[in-house]
C-alpha cells in the first residue's frame, strides 16, 4: 500500500523575520561560511544564526576540515532564528 502526503505543508521559511545582528545587543562579532550556509555569531551572548544559504554550493567543493573546525567552534554557541 502506498501512502501520499497530501495532508504535509511546507514549512513557510519566507515569511520569518531575517536575523542580520544580535537581538540582544544589534551587532555581530564575525561570520563563519559552513557546508552552504553563512552563519553569523556573537560572542559576547554566545548565540548564532544563518544569514545566508548558499543553494547553488555542491558537497563536492566544501573543504571537510574548514566545515569540521567550523561545525566544532559554532557548537558552542546557542543558535537563534528569526
Amino acid at each position: 500500500m502506498t501512502t501520499t502526503d497530501h495532508n504535509v505543508l511546507p514549512f513557510p521559511l519566507d515569511r520569518r523575520r531575517e536575523l542580520k545582528t544580535c537581538p540582544h545587543c544589534g551587532t555581530h562579532s564575525n561570520v563563519w561560511k559552513i557546508g552552504r550556509l553563512l552563519w553569523a555569531y556573537c560572542d559576547q551572548h554566545e548565540l548564532r544564526w544563518v544569514v545566508a544559504d548558499y543553494k547553488t554550493i555542491t558537497p563536492q567543493s566544501i573543504d571537510r576540515q574548514q566545515l569540521r573546525k567550523g561545525l566544532e567552534f559554532l557548537s558552542n554557541f546557542v543558535e537563534v532564528t528569526g
